[in-house]
């Protein structure tokens, strides 16, 4: 195998939407496209007065996490999608499109949650039929909170020891297939659960929510990182 990447893998063919996908810009065909539609409706199941001053950063961030597996958890995966390059003036459905990276993902899932929970817009999604997947969601969620006492602040806190138990085996599985000796993953995983915040030397999240190494981290001896690196 080549050290190096092919041109093939930058040849990668168009997007095309599907009815899942998230899709980022203006006007009434992306407002109205159905994957939009679901994400507002998804958003609302997290309606909360309380948001936008009582959560913490991580408990925001928890949710949004939630929302985005969610929409990937679909049949396609949903994905979250712009317009490729700047200045483009294609409307509609038309792209070419690429997929945000879960930075702008999260960005756009918490911006979204901000609006959602403002005293200005309680006219959020309003006259947006919820799909039955999203449905289901919003009743475990209501049925969950009321059979446990709990507030949706609650469900949020929880949710931070979830994501966080989530991101350490993603991280595990990762280094695993990396080669880094278990030694050093047990470190770095280590420090990683003292501080969140910690990045991992060599890994990035994808915008599917698994890591991928992106550098040598001098971890010992391992597979060239140029063999095994993902979108």
């Amino acid at each position: 195998m080549s050290r190096y990447p092919t041109l093939n893998q930058f040849n990668r063919p168009p997007i095309v939407v599907s009815d899942n996908d998230v899709l980022s810009g203006r006007g009434v065909n992306i407002a109205a496209h159905p994957g939009n539609e679901r994400f507002r409706t998804l958003i609302t199941t997290r309606a909360d007065e309380t948001y936008c001053e009582g959560y913490s950063a991580t408990e925001k961030k928890a949710v949004s996490e939630e929302i985005i597996h969610h929409i990937a958890s679909l049949d396609p995966p949903g994905r979250f999608l712009k317009r490729e390059g700047r200045g483009q003036v294609s409307r509609g459905l038309n792209g070419p499109w690429e997929e945000l990276s879960r930075n702008e993902a999260l960005k756009k899932t918490c911006q979204a949650l901000r609006d959602c929970n403002r005293g200005d817009r309680e006219t959020y999604a309003n006259g947006v039929a919820a799909p039955e997947d999203v449905k289901v969601v919003a009743d475990e969620i209501a049925t969950g909170a009321a059979t446990q006492g709990v507030s949706l602040k609650d469900l949020a806190a929880r949710s931070v020891v979830e994501s966080s138990e989530r991101t350490q085996e993603k991280l595990r599985e990762a280094m695993q297939e990396a080669g880094v000796p278990d030694d050093q993953i047990e470190e770095q995983l280590k420090r990683q659960r003292a501080d969140p915040t910690y990045v991992i030397p060599g890994f990035a999240e994808t915008s599917q929510g698994t890591f991928a190494p992106i550098s040598n981290p001098g971890y010992g001896h391992q597979p060239s990182i140029m063999e095994m690196m993902g979108p």
